[in-house]
This record gives structure tokens, C-alpha cells and sequence, in this order.
């Protein structure tokens, strides 16, 4: 592999650690046995009824499948499992929770995963849903910086880190 195939590597260490590299050695997958995402990490609305999965985040939800995982998504909106069928995504998914109520939700989530809050892993754009994620006492709470909040709002509703795309986990988990 020669230099043109890595622009952006000078073989020198970074002077700024990022989230991301504090990450690479946070997560490790024998640390969590569910992963619950807010549908919108996951799917996004073109419109006119087009909705369309995010690659980024199929990638993700195959790999922890792969490992055994299994997978929930939260929404406000009653049509969550409507949108996850119209994206292909409905096969990669064990449990839908609706409602308005971001802690309630998510309780009910982790109830029907079947799955302890500090062995779960949460991700969302919604800041209600990491700081439900927080007060329900799940410590892997990432925040998807997709939606209207700011990375540094998602932070601090309680997100350990802030990614742009759930593709950012591929790279950066152990397991």
C-alpha cells in the first residue's frame, strides 16, 4: 500500500484525541447483549411515504446480529414498524416499542429484549432518548448526530460519545 492510497495518513500521532478514539477502547461487544436504536438511526423520510434504510446502520445491525445480538427500535411515532417495513428492515429487528414517552419506551424496550440495562447499548438522535437511556441507568448511550440536535446537546443529555453515522461503530468496537 503506498502513501496515495492513505491521503490523509502522515504516520504521525494526532495531537487532539477525539471521541472516537476514546471509543476504540470503551466498547467492547462482550460488554452488551442488546443494542436499542431510535428509528430515526436507523431509517430516514424522503417524503411522499419514500423511506429508505441508512447503509451505515444496516451494516452495524448485521454485525452485532452476526454476533448474537438482538436488536430493538424506539419511536414517538405509532408508525415505526410501517417505516421499517418499507426500508427492508423489519427481519433485522426483534422488538418495535412506540409512544410518546422516551423512559417508558425504552423500559419497555429493554423488558421485551429481555435484556438488563447495563448489558444494553442505546443509540439515538433524540436527546430524550439518551437521557431516557441515562436515568434507566444504560452506561453505553451513543448519540447520532443526524437530527436536529447538536453533538454537544446530544453530550449533554448523557451520550458517552457522538457519532455521525452508525458506521462509525464498525470501525471502532472490539468483540
Amino acid at each position: 500500500m503506498s502513501a496515495h492510497d492513505k491521503p490523509f495518513d502522515t504516520g504521525r500521532p494526532r495531537p487532539i484525541v477525539t471521541s472516537l478514539d476514546t471509543m476504540r477502547h470503551r466498547i467492547d461487544h462482550e460488554a452488551f447483549d442488546a443494542v436499542v436504536l431510535g428509528l430515526d438511526v436507523v431509517v430516514t423520510d424522503l417524503g411522499y411515504g419514500d423511506v429508505r434504510s441508512l447503509p451505515g446502520a444496516v451494516a452495524w445491525i448485521d454485525r452485532v446480529r452476526q454476533e448474537g445480538k438482538r436488536i430493538g427500535v424506539i419511536a414517538g411515532d405509532e408508525r415505526a414498524s410501517t417505516a421499517l417495513d418499507l426500508a427492508g428492515l423489519s427481519d433485522r429487528v426483534d422488538v418495535v416499542v412506540t409512544g410518546w414517552n422516551a423512559e417508558r419506551r425504552l423500559k419497555h424496550a429493554l423488558e421485551e429484549l429481555g435484556v438488563a440495562p447495563e448489558r444494553a447499548m442505546v443509540m439515538g438522535v433524540d436527546p430524550q432518548d439518551i437521557q431516557a437511556a441515562r436515568a434507566a441507568d444504560v452506561e453505553l448511550a451513543i448519540g447520532v448526530a443526524r437530527g436536529e440536535a447538536t453533538p454537544e446537546r446530544l453530550r449533554r443529555s448523557g451520550a458517552v460519545a457522538v457519532v455521525a453515522d452508525a458506521q462509525e461503530l464498525l470501525g471502532i468496537t472490539s468483540g
